[in-house]
């Protein structure tokens, strides 16, 4: 009787144990669970070979991490080994996407080094001293590398003993180039742009305001309370007429000039004035004068008879009589307008107040806004057949590829320019700007 009981304990031990060892189907099977996760591979989704500006964060940096599965949501290790002192480097989350961790990072690289690299290694379980020592088993790592934006460069900075602040430019050709301002005298280039040297002033008091040229010897400067100085060597020396008469009563109360030659010129107003004369200043025919709020502030020729103006609040009026009647054209915007550009006699664009431009091909009868990305006023447009660029008085530079159908911002905001008078588009390759006392220049060419 006593065998009997111990073989039915020993069987009820042995089922038992194999009960233990087959498992509970009801119960959570933890061996997946705790299974140590390991780095299958890593790699940048987004923000890698970003265009950095100096002392900026460059743009959120997402990267990918694979695992092998595990519900483990821990966040990883890292660690990061810079080319010099490349700046700082934060990671923001980790989060647990299926078998991946996503990881976001701010960088922001040290603008002493052209090209800043940084190493970025991730683990599970690792120390910085394996990190270091390149001995932990769970870890990769992958290469992040940045490009600085130069900024703007000043090619000429004036005297700052007195007052002095330059109005003005125009480039002449693609070697010459004349600068005019108050207290500046006549600034010049006869090498593209590289350098600028300043001459004698455009009259005693050394004021000048406005440089308009009809070809490429004859230019027009105004002066004090409106009044105009010729020349007729390429600025070399200046000379007032007696018998010039200003085309509006007041002291800089023309904004643009357009010679059409010595004797033609066409005037704009800040009041909204338009004159016209034909007997080289001597007397003017106001042929237009629109609402006084409408201050009128650019003025081009698109050829033949036709001519285009732009201003405050809006405004856009249109002849196509020589200047003898003009018509405002219709559109539904309130921004003042500050740039006119025609690439012909249809495809026009005009600029302005908060990055704002407007595209026309029917000759200014329908006008479309195009989104810049720019915030600042637009001041300066030209084409190269379909390749455009325009420049603010921020600073910022677009280009565009399409005719002006869309636009890439390739210079943010005041970066080495926040405060520009004037802008010139020379080429495809150089941007001139006026701020204050100073000439500066911007490559589109360079990062």
């Amino acid at each position: 009787m006593l065998t009997i009981k111990k073989y039915t304990l020993l069987s009820a031990a042995i089922v038992l144990f194999f009960s233990c060892k087959k498992g509970d189907p009801n119960q959570s099977d933890t061996t997946t669970n705790s299974k140590s996760r390991e780095i299958k591979g890593i790699e940048i989704i987004k923000g890698n070979n970003q265009l950095a500006y100096k002392n900026q964060v460059l743009d959120t940096i997402v990267f990918k991490v694979k695992l092998n599965t595990t519900t483990d949501e821990s966040p990883l290790q890292y660690y990061t080994k810079m080319s010099g002192n490349s700046g700082s480097f934060n990671v923001l989350s980790q989060v647990k996407s299926g078998d991946d961790m996503i990881i976001k990072v701010f960088w922001q690289p040290n603008s002493t080094e052209v090209n800043p690299t940084i190493k970025f290694y991730v683990g599970a379980g690792c120390t910085n001293e394996q990190f270091i020592k390149g001995t932990c088993k769970t870890m990769d790592s992958v290469s992040l590398s940045a490009k600085f934006r130069q900024p703007w460069r000043s090619v000429y900075y004036g005297n700052q003993g007195g007052y002095n602040v330059l109005q003005d430019f125009q480039f002449i050709d693609e070697m010459n180039g004349l600068v005019v301002g108050e207290g500046s005298g006549t600034i010049r280039t006869n090498d593209g742009g590289k350098t600028w040297i300043k001459g004698e002033p455009v009259r005693n008091d050394n004021s000048a305001y406005l440089i308009s040229f009809t070809g490429k010897d004859t230019a027009m400067v105004s002066i004090v309370n409106n009044y105009a100085s010729f020349t007729n060597d390429r600025g070399k020396t200046f000379a007032q007429p007696s018998s010039w008469t200003p085309p509006f009563v007041g002291h800089k109360s023309s904004s643009a000039y357009y010679l059409q030659s010595r004797d033609v010129i066409h005037s704009v107003g800040l009041q909204g004035g338009i004159a016209k004369t034909t007997n080289g200043g001597k007397t003017w025919d106001k042929t237009a004068s629109f609402n006084i709020l409408n201050s009128l502030t650019d003025l081009t020729h698109v050829g033949n008879d036709t001519l285009f103006t732009c201003g405050s609040v809006g405004f856009i009026a249109r002849t196509t009589d020589a200047g003898k009647t003009w018509k405002q054209q219709p559109i539904q915007l309130n921004n003042n307008l500050n740039k006119v550009y025609f690439v012909n006699n249809k495809l026009g664009y005009i600029g302005g107040q908060y990055g704002t431009l407007i595209r026309t091909n029917d000759a200014g009868e329908h006008w479309d806004k195009i989104s810049t990305g720019m915030s600042f006023s637009i001041i300066a447009i030209r084409f190269f057949k379909n390749h455009g660029l325009i420049v603010s008085s921020g600073g910022e530079i677009a280009e565009s590829k399409d005719s002006g159908l869309s636009w890439t911002l390739l210079l943010k905001s005041n970066y080495g320019a926040g405060d520009l008078r004037r802008a010139i588009i020379k080429d495809e390759t150089n941007v001139f700007g006026l701020q204050q006392s100073s000439i500066l220049t911007y490559d589109i060419t360079q990062p």
